[in-house]
């Protein structure tokens, strides 16, 4: 279990705890509620802010939290301060104008579904109460349609593709609103009962949109432009390495190339997994200590989890271990095994098919692979690109 400053912990635990419990009673006496309703109110709304704090704290301290949510808590802090206030507003508009589908999704992007869904839970109860409205209603319409849209935004997509997501969110909304609150009005269906409703979905969109584009760019996908800068072949260290040795540079941007389709084949975080294949060769090339190689990953900006990887990949006493790193060390083996068929003769005839099989069965690759991640399906799909790409390997003569 990771460690953590108490401070932290304890600020955000209070933050959420007791705004709750004061928001509640605060807006119940707003409302004019019975001294019966707000101490029902304040119970109900005291036992939500307990189990939502333990549970807060329980995914933190047990690193459930998607992304790097564990490392920025307050952002889920802020999102539940401003959802708790919006909530205890609720109550002045209409039933169909209530708004959280949006924030339920931050909530659940912020920390991770489970924290997000019973978050948005307890807020649709209070708002419910504090309306006077028949709970079960509302609830089962904000609950479903928010539950419907924190699924469908549960992984996004490195390219921002979440316009049919957004689309197919609102439009959940726009049926569950239609058949829990309009169908239920005992008056002729009209354009006029559609407007709330619409009204709530496009402010839902608009807010929902902005929620996502800043998730994609400061959570999601924060690192996507410095691995564009930094897996460029013409960065300024790749240059570098080219200027050192012409040799060690076609080498890594070979290795980098069939890293690259390998890593896709397997699932794999292609950016790092690229990444290391155009340094792993930065330490022997210049003859850097570990301290050497960090403090070039820290000059270089490289992203947290591609200067660990290939910290972790230079150091001869780590194993290999993510799959990332022994793609790029099988990669890089048949790189080298043909550049040195080659240098020996650059007309030599070589049977890709049988090098590949013959190193993939040695002894000692099994055998560096032995604690790693890869799996029987992983070394197939490796065998199998490496094969195809046969026409390439010429490209090094």
């Amino acid at each position: 279990m990771e460690t953590f400053e108490k401070k932290p912990l304890i600020i955000s635990a209070v933050s959420i705890f007791f705004p709750t419990i004061l928001v509640a009673v605060g807006a119940s006496f707003l409302f004019k509620k019975s001294y019966g309703e707000i101490l029902q109110i304040g119970v109900m709304t005291a036992l939500f802010a307990l189990f939502l704090t333990f549970s807060f704290l329980y995914e933190l301290l047990n690193n459930s939290f998607d992304y790097d949510n564990t490392e920025h808590i307050f952002r889920f802090v802020l999102v539940y301060e401003i959802s708790l206030v919006l909530s205890a507003l609720y109550p002045f508009f209409d039933v169909s104008g209530w708004m959280f589908v949006a924030l339920g999704v931050a909530m659940s992007l912020f920390s991770n579904r489970f924290t997000g869904l019973f978050a948005t839970a307890g807020l649709i109860m209070m708002s419910c109460m504090l309306a006077g409205t028949d709970l079960l209603m509302p609830f089962i319409v904000y609950f479903l349609s928010t539950a419907i849209a924190i699924m469908l935004f549960g992984s996004i997509d490195e390219n921002f593709k979440v316009s049919f997501s957004i689309f197919l969110s609102m439009l959940t909304l726009l049926v569950f609103e239609t058949a829990g609150f309009v169908f239920l009005k005992n008056e002729e269906l009209n354009l006029e009962q559609f407007l709330m409703p619409i009204v709530n979905i496009s402010v839902n969109t608009i807010i929902l949109f902005g929620i996502l584009k800043y998730f994609n760019d400061n959570v999601a996908n924060r690192y996507r432009n410095m691995y564009l800068e930094i897996n460029d072949q013409e960065y300024d260290a790749l240059i570098k390495l080219k200027e050192k040795s012409k040799e060690e540079y076609f080498r890594s941007i070979h290795t980098a190339y069939l890293t690259e389709r390998i890593a896709k084949a397997c699932g794999c975080n292609v950016d790092v997994a690229k990444n290391l294949a155009y340094y792993h060769r930065i330490k022997k090339c210049f003859g850097y200590s570990q301290n050497d190689l960090k403090k070039f990953v820290k000059d270089n900006s490289f992203p947290p989890e591609a200067a660990k990887l290939l910290v972790e990949f230079s150091d001869r006493n780590s194993s290999l271990i993510r799959k990332e790193s022994c793609i790029v060390y099988l990669s890089d083996k048949l790189i080298y095994s043909i550049m040195q068929i080659f240098a020996s003769d650059k007309n030599a005839k070589v049977n890709y098919n049988e090098l590949i099989d013959t190193m993939l069965n040695k002894k000692y690759i099994k055998e560096a692979l032995a604690d790693s991640d890869m799996t029987g399906r992983d070394m197939k799909n490796v065998r199998e690109i490496m094969k195809k790409e046969i026409l390439y390997y010429d490209f090094l003569r």
